[in-house]
């Protein structure tokens, strides 16, 4: 940096800069020896003799990231004046504080400083030395403390809109390009890429790893990408890309990175891994965000991927804004009945094939609202998506057993993964139990085939606890989703209740025929008892008994009822 007064040169300061501007040389000199003397020992005192040399000094620390805190120039001066300066400086160091010393200026060139350089304050010559002293140290703090608040909002900003560990803006930055390219009315293409391994891979190898391979592959990302439109790291597991450029340049440069994710590998620590990703994409003016997560759940929901591409694009008929209203009053109205008693159980008999007698009953959720009957396939699936469902199964259970009672029946009811996941399960239950006078052998929890137990051995503590309260335990639909054989080693049931889509095809589906007689054979193998579901016909039932079956539930039975009806049928040899 030039010497101010000399012209000579020597190294740039590294601390903050105080700066005198004056164009008589012995004023100058003053000044700046009087500052030094106050300030000199943590700022940098530097004098210049013309506002144009004074204009170099600003603009190479600006450069060099010098912050200068405060400027102290002479008004009357050749070539640029005082006031002109300082408002030249406003634009380029708005927060440096400005001060003038002058005893010639007019009322009009403070005035003009005031107004468009943010003049911090005006001192006459002579001026009082500590005065100068008091205003110059008042400037400085007031310098820094503006600094330090700009630092922790640019810290708390980056915070706001920068991923923490790959540095990339994320969602937040996202939304808010999204929201100027809408205001500017820009067309954009917004590509949404989801990697679907993260939970296994962060189980499995820890996060550490994990961030390790997201790094490789932002930059995979960035190196075939980057060069269409700006990258966002939305979430942990979810990246974006946001293009300017149209839909048919860049599509052919988002399959070719699909198709590297779909061939290639990353490795991390050693260790080789193929990222699997589902990309989605929406173009348009407005809403891109809601779109592309639109289809990227479509993708998850229904895989029709285009044959070609793999990239899944949003279209209109994707928009199910009527399915949301439609679950947003189911949503209250399942809450409303949870709060006003309207969710009742319904009971079907469950009969002996032998003696055709209804001997037990299944307890099954409705929600009785004016007059109408919901069953569950309109309210169950909201009730998981809520958790709604663990305040349903306590308010099912204990107006069964209240309904029970009164009754020698006894009855079933199902066993979400809300109680098995719950270790005081087995103790309320006896406590309910023992309150309503009923024995546990009398109760029998079904396991919903949804139920998982893999990883999960204190579910399975749940059942153990509740067999050996007396109660008995049925795995329910099986033959689908998760009832397996190996359920049956882990759950060792007291009754298996084979799923209606075997049941109802028995006559017509040899392979129905076979597996049904097996699944029944295997059940009495390992001593439990067999349950028919969803028998509809005399012809299926006469089946049913035919492979030994010794039990039938299904409408040809018994509707379910708000009430606990005796039914007999009239068993056809």
């Amino acid at each position: 940096m030039k010497n101010k007064e000399n012209g000579s040169s020597d190294e740039s300061p590294k601390r903050s800069v105080i700066l005198c501007v004056d164009d008589e040389l012995i004023i100058l000199r003053g000044l700046k020896e009087q500052l030094k003397s106050a300030f000199g020992k943590s700022y940098q005192i530097e004098a210049a003799d013309s506002a144009e040399l004074a204009l170099q000094i600003v603009e190479e620390c600006n450069q060099a990231g010098i912050h200068i805190p405060v400027i102290l120039s002479d008004q009357v001066m050749p070539g640029i004046r005082g006031d002109e300066f300082l408002i030249r400086i406003q634009e380029t160091n708005p927060n440096t504080r400005k001060i003038m010393l002058t005893g010639q200026a007019s009322a009009e060139s403070v005035g003009n400083a005031l107004n468009k350089a943010n003049l911090y304050r005006y001192l006459s010559k002579p001026w009082d030395s500590n005065d100068l002293l008091m205003t110059v140290k008042e400037a400085v703090r007031s310098y820094e403390s503006d600094i330090s608040l700009f630092e922790l909002n640019k810290k708390l900003e980056e915070a706001l809109l920068y991923n923490r560990d790959s540095g990339l803006p994320n969602l937040e930055s996202l939304r808010r390009r999204l929201d100027l390219a809408a205001e500017e009315k820009e067309d954009s293409l917004l590509a949404l890429i989801r990697i679907e391994s993260t939970s296994l891979t962060t189980r499995d190898f820890g996060v550490s790893l994990y961030k390790d391979l997201m790094k490789k592959f932002l930059d995979s990302m960035k190196s075939i990408l980057g060069n269409y439109g700006e990258i966002f790291h939305v979430y942990e597991d979810e990246v974006a890309i946001l293009s300017k450029v149209s839909e048919e340049e860049f599509l052919p440069h988002l399959i070719a990175f699909r198709i590297l994710l779909r061939s290639d590998y990353f490795t991390a620590s050693g260790i080789s891994f193929r990222i699997n990703a589902t990309i989605a994409t929406a173009s348009g003016k407005k809403e891109l965000y809601y779109k592309a997560r639109l289809a990227l759940v479509k993708a998850s929901q229904e895989p029709e991927f285009d044959s070609e591409s793999g990239i899944y694009s949003y279209s209109e008929k994707m928009d199910d804004q009527d399915l949301y209203k439609i679950n947003m009053d189911l949503g209250k109205r399942l809450n409303q009945a949870i709060h006003s008693g309207n969710v009742v159980p319904y009971f079907q008999g469950i009969m002996d094939n032998q003696t055709g007698k209804v001997e037990k009953f299944e307890c099954l959720a409705r929600i009785v609202e004016d007059g109408k009957v919901y069953a569950p396939a309109s309210f169950l699936y909201l009730a998981k998506s809520t958790g709604l469902l663990r305040r349903i199964s306590p308010i099912l259970f204990e107006k069964a057993l209240k309904k029970f009672s009164d009754s020698p029946y006894s009855f079933s009811i199902n066993l979400s993964e809300t109680e098995l996941e719950s270790p005081s399960f087995p103790k309320w239950a006896l406590s309910r139990m023992e309150h309503y006078g009923i024995n546990p052998s009398r109760v029998t929890f079904e396991i919903l085939e949804t139920a998982s137990f893999h990883g999960n051995p204190e579910r399975l503590k749940v059942i153990a606890e509740l067999k050996e309260l007396g109660a008995k335990i049925a795995i329910d639909d099986f033959g689908v989703e998760h009832s397996n054989f190996s359920r049956l080693l882990e759950i060792q049931p007291d009754f298996i209740k084979i799923d209606g889509k075997f049941i109802q095809s028995l006559e017509r589906n040899r392979t129905a025929f076979i597996l049904t007689s097996a699944i029944t054979e295997l059940a009495h193998r390992i001593g439990a008892k067999v349950v028919a579901e969803f028998v509809s016909t005399p012809e299926e039932l006469k089946v049913v008994r035919s492979l030994g079956i010794e039990y039938s539930q299904g409408y040809l039975i018994m509707q379910p009822s708000p009430d606990i009806t005796p039914v007999s049928i009239k068993i056809i040899e």
